[in-house]
């Protein structure tokens, strides 16, 4: 645990519409988004999954775009690069900390990346989504070992835990997650529509708005967290510009559900319209943890190890690396 320890954040949770297959706008528009929640005494920002350079929702439907997909690449953000450094500056000058969620460019291998850049604009956590969901797959690897080291202790705002999208369907994820003890969990979604905008057989349920809100409502109880629920939306212009209006899922505008819950599952925040840019923001008061702390902890009292244990590897599987005998 760090030394300082508040009782009490600001944080925002982006709803915005990115800027498609423009990598250059994307961190002019991140800067800014930094910068405005900065002045509204937030001591962190949260960013939507692949909010750089925008959720590629063609896969749905043309699972190969060999053009879109080319174009997509070079728009993407590498790790190490000017762009990036122009964000960690902007978080460092603005004295905030951001969880950012964007296509990772590696050698020209994408990977559906999340960092977390401190506030003295250090990237102090760096993960890939472990499994990229069905359609995701065609265009990103997965993360290893070191992705699930995914909570970093922040001084002055806590422990900041992150996933993407349907990571928080898988339980034992989750439940790693928990184990290090996070206080603020950022979950970062796409665009999801409510369930009513799809023909009746063509989406699931667990696919729309309503199921975005109870996953992350879910990890909040059973974390024992406070959740920012950061998301992107399309407009018109999105759905020509990646030419999803012949599919069946991304194919109308809208998407927009960020929202922020606290550790007992209510939603602390107003919504914003589908297509309404904005930053969410709540005061996130830690006493409240305490209080649910006392009633559940998964990973604490309400555990039973004796019978039921998660085992995990750490290692970062490296495409070439010494044999071991």
């Amino acid at each position: 645990m760090s030394d300082i320890q508040p009782s009490t954040v600001r944080v925002a949770a982006v709803q915005a519409e990115g800027c498609y297959f423009d990598l250059e706008g994307a961190v002019e528009k991140t800067c800014r988004l930094i910068t405005e929640a900065a002045e509204k005494g937030c001591d962190m920002i949260a960013f939507p999954e692949v909010w750089i350079p925008m959720y590629p929702g063609w896969i749905w439907q043309r699972p190969i775009d060999f053009e879109m997909v080319s174009e997509y690449m070079k728009h993407s953000l590498k790790r190490d690069s000017p762009e990036m450094r122009t964000i960690q500056n902007c978080a460092l000058t603005n004295n905030i900390a951001v969880s950012l969620g964007y296509s990772e460019n590696h050698n020209n291998s994408l990977y559906l990346s999340q960092s977390f850049i401190g506030k003295d604009g250090v990237i102090k956590m760096h993960r890939r989504k472990i499994k990229p969901t069905h359609a995701e797959r065609t265009i990103y690897g997965d993360g290893s070992g070191s992705s699930l080291l995914n909570v970093v202790d922040e001084p002055g705002l806590g422990k900041v835990g992150a996933l993407s999208c349907w990571e928080h369907s898988q339980p034992l994820l989750r439940y790693h997650t928990y184990s290090q003890g996070e206080q603020i969990h950022v979950a970062a979604w796409p665009p999801m529509n409510y369930y009513s905008s799809f023909p009746e057989g063509t989406a699931l349920w667990s696919q729309c708005r309503e199921g975005a809100h109870n996953l992350s409502t879910t990890h909040a109880i059973e974390g024992n967290c406070f959740v920012v629920l950061a998301s992107s939306f399309y407009t018109q212009k999105g759905v020509d510009r990646m030419k999803l209006g012949d599919g069946k899922l991304y194919h109308i505008g809208g998407g927009g559900c960020a929202c922020i819950i606290g550790p007992d599952g209510r939603k602390m925040t107003q919504d914003l319209g589908e297509e309404e840019e904005g930053l969410v923001i709540a005061d996130l008061d830690f006493s409240e943890i305490l209080k649910v702390k006392a009633m559940l902890d998964v990973h604490g009292h309400y555990s039973r190890p004796d019978l039921l244990w998660l085992g995990v590897d750490y290692r970062e599987k490296k495409q070439v690396r010494p044999e071991v005998n």
